[in-house]
């Protein structure tokens, strides 16, 4: 594809991903990297010369600056949604990490803006970095349900254990691990891209039940281990288990249908394909103690289909240069972000919760908690301080 200019980026974090995307994208010829944003004066000096861009303290400042096309957010959580929102209201293309916002209501409001600037300037683009979408082992999974291999499905269960945090990693800075710095725990942080999938595969749930434990292993207030129960129009019932204290630990996907069973784990989808509906062999079997027949294939992939980060930002220039929609539009980050909030709800509130989520209703809970917060970090990695965040909610 011919491109007449170049797009001009600027990344505003510069973290581990936002170190990452700037050396992915000093390889792709559309776009240049023009400045970048850092809290940290010494930080963003030593890599604005390391990069040879213009670094900035202040991204009021860096979106003023009047030379930029588009940017990407990747900062903590929090962030995300003042930063996205002074940007789009400058017209500026933006592509932000998971999840888009803390909360639902933040993501609300950035949709709102985007809704809003989309009229007056009908080819912005407001893209979410959701790169698991891209890798072949899920767009597989996705093309199976989607065509109804499996017919009509009854269940699934995820084990999402793998994602092991010793207490060094919540040490690293205060923001970690609290209601205030990051806004939730396991199922925010670690599993945002997981959820994203269970949204991308199933759709919205309507009604979960969860229980979250709250700094259950970790000196954190927020949640480190979940158990949720999902339910869906037409029958379909889902269980979700999330935890950064299991070692070693399971990343295993089952998603059962009427004419089969599928399983991933470990870059591999096996597939149990049965000759006929078990729902109709039910009604009509004569054998009291009568089962499906069914085949059992195999599929692998190897480490190098990992996470398709450079996918996302290669999609993300092209919509801009294109003028047409992203692979992953930001206001879909919105689904999931009801499921995990909707998950701490139901835990917090010790009941079902129906969604689409009342966003206001879980703004005011995280207000009550951060608050309510008592929470001091330990001297040591040997004090356990741990609050119940549930009294306040009975």
């Amino acid at each position: 594809m011919k491109v007449k200019s170049k797009v001009n980026i600027g990344i505003i974090g510069m973290g581990n991903m936002g170190k990452l995307y700037y050396e992915q994208l000093s390889h792709m010829e559309p776009c240049q990297v023009v400045s970048i944003w850092s809290q940290k004066e010494e930080k963003v000096r030593k890599l604005a010369e390391e990069y040879g861009v213009q670094g900035y303290t202040d991204y009021i400042a860096m979106l003023d600056a009047g030379n930029l096309d588009a940017v990407i957010v990747a900062t903590p959580h929090y962030q995300h949604t003042a930063v996205t929102i002074e940007a789009l209201r400058r017209n500026i293309h933006v592509l932000v990490e998971k999840p888009i916002a803390a909360h639902a209501k933040d993501a609300e409001r950035m949709i709102s803006v985007y809704n809003e600037q989309k009229k007056l300037k009908p080819d912005l683009v407001f893209a979410a970095i959701y790169q698991q979408r891209t890798v072949p082992q899920w767009q597989y999974i996705k093309q199976l349900v989607q065509e109804g291999k499996l017919g009509r499905l009854m269940r699934f269960a995820w084990f999402n254990t793998n994602w092991f945090r010793p207490q060094a990693y919540f040490n690293v800075g205060n923001w970690r691990g609290t209601w205030n710095g990051e806004g939730g725990g396991v199922l925010l942080n670690q599993c945002a891209h997981n959820l994203d999938m269970m949204w991308w595969l199933f759709g919205l749930p309507q009604a979960i039940t969860a229980t979250a434990s709250f700094g259950k292993y970790h000196n954190i207030e927020v949640e480190d281990e979940v158990h949720a129960v999902l339910e869906y129009t037409g029958g379909l019932m889902g269980s979700f288990v999330a935890s950064t204290s299991e070692w070693p630990g399971t990343d295993r996907l089952e998603i059962v249908g009427e004419y089969g069973k599928l399983v991933y784990e470990q870059k591999k989808v096996t597939l149990y394909q049965n000759a006929e509906s078990a729902l109709d062999y039910i009604h009509h079997a004569k054998q009291a103690f009568g089962t499906v027949k069914h085949d059992v294939s195999e599929i692998a992939w190897d480490e190098s289909t990992g996470p398709g980060h450079e996918r996302i930002l290669e999609d993300f220039l092209q919509a801009i240069t294109e003028k047409r929609e992203p692979l992953v539009p930001a206001a879909e980050g919105l689904s999931s972000l009801m499921i995990i909030n909707g998950m701490v709800l139901s835990s917090l509130r010790e009941s079902k919760v129906r969604l689409p989520l009342d966003s206001d209703e879980y703004d005011r809970a995280l207000q009550k908690l951060i608050q309510d917060s008592t929470y001091r970090k330990p001297e040591s990695n040997h004090d356990h301080v741990m609050v119940d965040v549930k009294d306040s909610f009975r």
